[in-house]
């Protein structure tokens, strides 16, 4: 058994590091750029005195330096001659883009870089304030400079400069305009001839995985909490939530689906069968708004449940006290989570059974005189227990990822809530955590169902198929 588990664990090192590369890059691919999400849309401008600017410039250096913004993704990249080497450091992100659009188009990266030696040139000469200047036309002129930077073509860049006021800096105009770079002509070799670049450690994946083991090592964008803090503090709800519920399923679906078997072809079967397929069809976040608008709202009369959330637990509150309102404020949510389940279980228990009472040993049991009990409990049970082993080894990861629309619904902060606001607000370094989290367990549940497998049936040999 010892070797067995030494063998899976070690093939949960590749599994989960193809899962952290997927995860790390769908959260750089995913839109939304960290450094904007920290300063917001203002760092970009030009305007202002020159210690406004210097601020600005020191806000971004930090956004830069906490993100890694300016570090190249990965340990290696391939990228076309016609692209610098140091392009992973052009910030912002928007204006990045903007640098490779312009090697593309132009197949060198050296008039590039003079357009925007050219740019930061005339947006430092031209003043803020000029008492010889209308103040509008200045303002013009610095939201010109701008947008200038993000422009990614020649045609944008001239319509831009055709807006810049007559007769205000006509030089500073001209060499603007004279610094556009042009679409190379012909064939462009540079753009399809690849150059392999090797980073070493020092890139956004290297910390992002060494992230994943610091506690505060993934900080989040809305609000600079550590990852890892948001999610502890909302799996608890989740565990104690989704515990209880399957929990309940369990010990609900197992004598339910047992006695339907026992009962099988008869009209209560037929019923109960009815009735599991009724509930399982039902949507847990339908049933779960109508319990909400109905048996929390005076509106209706019948006013049982507090509403959402978990309630407020006033100071010096005791134990009973405590668990009298955290358990009042879960019973919706917890039934809304339960009762698909126990239809679901009870199906697969029943068909498991059905299918042990069909075997020849079931029959030389009731040969032997063992009545129905016996023979349901003793005999088929046992070993119509690998459906319910292969069921509960998706059991983990649902506890721990929760249940989204639920937790919605009823405003539960759980992992699921939390998963949902962290997508509306484009927090992926909360996201993508919580998505290998689940990888874990589901490879944890997967490990703890192969055991169980052989603590089952003996006949089950580890690591034999």
């Amino acid at each position: 058994m010892a070797s067995y588990l030494g063998k899976r664990f070690l093939l949960f090192i590749p599994t989960l590091w193809l899962v952290s590369l997927l995860a790390f890059a769908l959260q750089e691919s995913a839109p939304g750029d960290p450094v904007t999400r920290i300063l917001g849309e203002d760092y970009l401008e030009v305007t202002g005195s020159v210690a406004e600017k210097k601020i600005r410039a020191a806000a971004l250096q930090r956004a830069i330096l906490e993100t890694g913004a300016d570090l190249p993704a990965f340990y290696l990249s391939i990228r076309p001659l016609s692209m610098p080497d140091t392009l992973h450091r052009i910030q912002p992100w928007v204006k990045q883009q903007a640098w490779q659009n312009w090697c593309t188009l132009t197949g060198q990266p050296q008039p590039v870089a003079a357009w925007y030696q050219t740019l930061e040139t005339v947006s430092n000469q031209i003043p803020i304030a000029d008492p010889n200047q209308n103040p509008a036309d200045l303002k013009a002129i610095h939201q010109i400079l701008t947008l200038l930077p993000l422009q990614e073509n020649p045609r944008r860049a001239q319509t831009i400069l055709k807006n810049w006021p007559e007769g205000i800096y006509p030089e500073e105009k001209m060499a603007l305009a004279a610094a556009i770079p042009q679409p190379g002509s012909g064939f462009l070799w540079r753009n399809w001839t690849p150059r392999i670049q090797w980073h070493g450690t020092h890139n956004r994946y290297h910390f992002w995985l060494k992230g994943l083991f610091n506690a505060e090592g993934h900080v989040s964008w809305t609000d600079g909490q550590p990852a890892v803090r948001k999610i502890m503090a909302a799996v608890r709800w989740t565990l104690l939530l989704n515990g209880i519920a399957i929990l309940l399923a369990y010990l609900l679906a197992i004598p339910l689906g047992v006695w339907m078997a026992g009962k099988y072809g008869t009209s209560s079967e037929r019923w109960a069968t009815l009735l599991t397929y009724a509930l399982y069809s039902i949507p847990g976040f339908w049933l779960g708004t109508l319990l909400l608008v109905f048996l929390t709202s005076p509106t209706y009369g019948m006013d049982f449940f507090p509403s959402l959330g978990l309630g407020t637990i006033p100071e010096n509150a005791g134990l009973w006290e405590i668990l009298q309102i955290r358990s009042s404020h879960l019973v919706l949510p917890v039934f809304c989570l339960t009762y698909g389940s126990v239809a679901y279980l009870a199906r697969h228990v029943r068909n498991a059974v059905l299918q042990e009472l069909k075997k020849e040993y079931i029959r030389a049991a009731w040969s032997r005189g063992l009545n129905l009990r016996q023979i349901l409990w003793k005999q088929a049970f046992p070993n119509a227990l690998f459906p319910l082993i292969t069921l509960f080894a998706h059991v983990l990861p649902a506890a721990i990822a929760g249940s989204v629309a639920i937790e919605v619904i009823f405003n539960i902060p759980g992992m699921g809530r939390l998963t949902y606001q962290s997508i509306l607000s484009q927090d992926w370094p909360v996201v993508y955590p919580i998505l290998l989290l689940a990888a874990v367990l589901t490879l944890v549940g997967s490990l703890l169902a192969d055991v169980l497998y052989a603590f089952a049936d003996p006949r089950v040999k580890f690591g034999r198929t």
